[in-house]
């Protein structure tokens, strides 16, 4: 599917967050992490009649269902903490084992069975969407003239968690973590805010790079730095014009990273010889346009969630993006009950399309019946 965007610099700003699990995201609400007072401000509007959402019948069930019963396979053994809005994981688990009854590829059982087990419930806040995607690079194992731009693996001994700044001013020095050297701090830089990547080594090796965890200290958008600068303006600000600022200008590059105090950090994983899927927060795979990264400090993992956008595809109806999602994975700046970041796939072209979704939405979470 393709995709038309509006395009705006607040958005745009609020799209270049820093993710955890395999994403990039924005901050659509001032909602502090670690803070379940914040469901105050976040209530759901009661069982809704499905029939009168926009774009639920619309939707392809089946595939949402399939990937939820993946979901659940993958997590299998895992028991995932109950968030905030207190859908539990056993609940979710108990439906999920109840798909077999069915055939989830048949699209009129498969709505006829999310009906049957959840009440779908308006999230009565505005919702805000933007997508991210599994970027493409080289890299290699050891430094060389051409890769010398390191990332880190977490500093497991580390009392203080350095900045940004300070690892660039050689805080990780010495420390034997680097996991893998890349040649631009550009790529660098959108590698840690989509928080994974597909590697590509010296060798041909496919490799996956994954998040494995993230400094805490606070996460400034560096668009908005170079708007506040008139460096670029607001009507142009997107994916594009930001890269193409930073490649033009690398003598300015380190004073515009620094300004980003967050640092993440990432492990490498074993060899693959085929395709590299991308892992969420939830430690399962992604699949395109059905996985959401969600606040987890109120969203538990697995959970299904409906997405209403202004998002608009081209196809032949050209309605608004309405999809079944399942909530896979979380990022440092998503925060709010009805924020979400949409997973789009891996490489450039998806790179192109997640870097442009940056829509209205409205959620409805689908809340297990007793």
């Amino acid at each position: 599917m393709t995709f038309t965007f509006s395009r705006g610099a607040i958005s745009f700003i609020m799209a270049l967050g820093v993710a955890a699990g395999v994403n990039s995201v924005a901050v659509a609400e001032n909602t502090p992490a670690k803070d379940h007072r914040t469901m105050r401000n976040a209530k759901l509007s009661g069982p809704l009649d499905p029939s009168g959402i926009d774009g639920w019948a619309a939707d392809n069930h089946s595939a949402a269902l399939s990937v939820f019963v993946a979901h659940c396979k993958a997590s299998e053994g895992r028991t995932l903490p109950t968030k905030a809005f207190g859908i539990s994981d056993a609940k979710l688990r108990a439906i999920c084992v109840k798909t077999r009854e069915i055939d989830i590829n048949n699209a009129s059982d498969a709505k006829t069975f999310l009906e049957q087990n959840f009440t779908l419930q308006r999230i009565e806040r505005e919702g805000f969407v933007t997508g991210y995607y599994m970027p493409e690079l080289e890299g290699s194992l050891i430094r060389t003239d051409e890769y010398v731009v390191p990332l880190h693996a977490y500093p497991e001994n580390k009392t203080e968690m350095p900045t940004r700044g300070d690892v660039m001013d050689g805080a990780l020095d010495g420390m034997g973590l680097e996991v893998l050297w890349v040649k631009d701090p550009i790529d660098a830089f959108f590698t840690a805010v989509q928080g994974s990547a597909r590697v590509r080594l010296r060798n041909g090796e496919l490799r996956r790079l994954a998040f494995a965890g993230k400094s805490g200290h606070e996460y400034t958008a560096i668009g908005r730095v170079l708007i506040e600068r008139s460096e670029i303006s607001g009507d142009h600000m997107g994916m594009d014009a930001l890269r193409a600022w930073l490649s033009a200008n690398p003598s300015r590059q380190e004073d515009v990273f620094r300004h980003n105090k967050s640092y993440i950090f990432f492990e490498l994983q074993p060899s693959q010889n085929g395709e590299v899927a991308a892992i969420g927060g939830a430690g399962t795979a992604l699949t395109n346009l059905r996985s959401l990264a969600i606040d987890d400090d109120l969203h538990t993992y697995g959970s299904l969630i409906f997405v209403s956008s202004e998002l608009r595809s081209y196809d032949k109806s050209g309605d608004r993006f309405a999809r079944l999602m399942v909530a896979q994975d979380t990022g440092s700046a998503i925060k709010g009950a009805a924020r979400g970041d949409i997973y789009v796939g891996s490489g450039a072209e998806a790179g192109a399309v997640a870097g442009n979704i940056r829509h209205r939405a409205v959620f409805y979470l689908l809340v297990p019946k007793d």
